[in-house]
């Protein structure tokens, strides 16, 4: 687990593991088992153990006949209640739908969550080659065109702590992709948009731009696979519409 708060008095340690243990949960697993949460979270078995015996006591877990876990329905009005307050989602939700029926592309909007993003909106183009877009599903940032977007507009205070973060998660591979985190962060501050041209997933190229006054900061990203379009095309019909729609949604 991050030690970044053994100085601080007033972190709770148990409820930032119990946290850690339910944001393990990602999209598409079907049920986790204590040694895979374990796996995951970099705690102790004997500690997931505790944590999902008592966060199935509250609610926020469900055991199955072959003693592995789920979330349960009280997770999902934390995660409505959070959904609701995102006024800047509600208002993007009809520009990104026409965008997408527009370019046949998939269209997301995301938040940060430590070195992740999650999906708080989704319009999905159809098509076979893509990736799974659902609200609540979560992309790495240093690799996607909106994890960079997001990192793009953090200040030097939040984005320090951020490196160390992912330079402990990713080992040896951390110094190629600070480079190019550093790359996004020049073409953002130079054309105003970020992208992941097959980083993330080979067979999908992607452009994102964050979204102004958003808070928590989001950024809208347009993604699809790599055969629809050249990465120049990307930079001449898809970024300026982004732009286009996130400048809109400023107003």
């Amino acid at each position: 687990m991050n030690t970044e708060h053994d100085n601080d008095r007033l972190f709770v340690t148990a409820l930032a593991r119990g946290l850690d243990v339910l944001a393990a949960f990602k999209a598409g697993d079907r049920a986790l088992g204590n040694t895979e949460l374990a796996q995951r979270c970099g705690l102790p078995k004997s500690t997931v153990s505790r944590l999902t015996y008592t966060l199935c006591q509250l609610g926020y877990l469900s055991q199955d006949e072959a003693g592995k876990y789920h979330p349960a329905p009280a997770v999902l009005t934390l995660g409505y209640a959070a959904l609701a307050g995102l006024d800047l989602r509600e208002r993007a939700r009809a520009p990104m739908r026409r965008l997408s029926e527009d370019t046949g592309l998939s269209v997301t909007l995301g938040v940060r969550q430590g070195t992740r993003v999650v999906y708080v909106e989704t319009c999905r183009a159809p098509t076979r080659v893509g990736i799974r877009l659902e609200v609540g599903s979560s992309v790495p940032l240093a690799t996607t065109a909106i994890g960079r977007a997001l990192y793009a507009t953090l200040a030097e205070a939040e984005r320090s702590p951020l490196d160390m973060q992912l330079a402990e998660e990713y080992g040896k591979r951390w110094p190629a992709l600070q480079q190019g985190l550093a790359a996004a962060l020049a073409d953002y501050r130079q054309q105003g948009y970020c992208a992941s041209f097959g980083e993330f997933e080979p067979d999908i190229h992607a452009v994102a731009v964050p979204l102004p006054g958003g808070n928590p900061a989001m950024a809208i990203n347009c993604s699809g696979p790599a055969y629809r379009l050249s990465p120049a095309r990307w930079a001449q019909e898809i970024a300026p519409q982004l732009i286009k729609l996130a400048s809109g949604l400023s107003v």
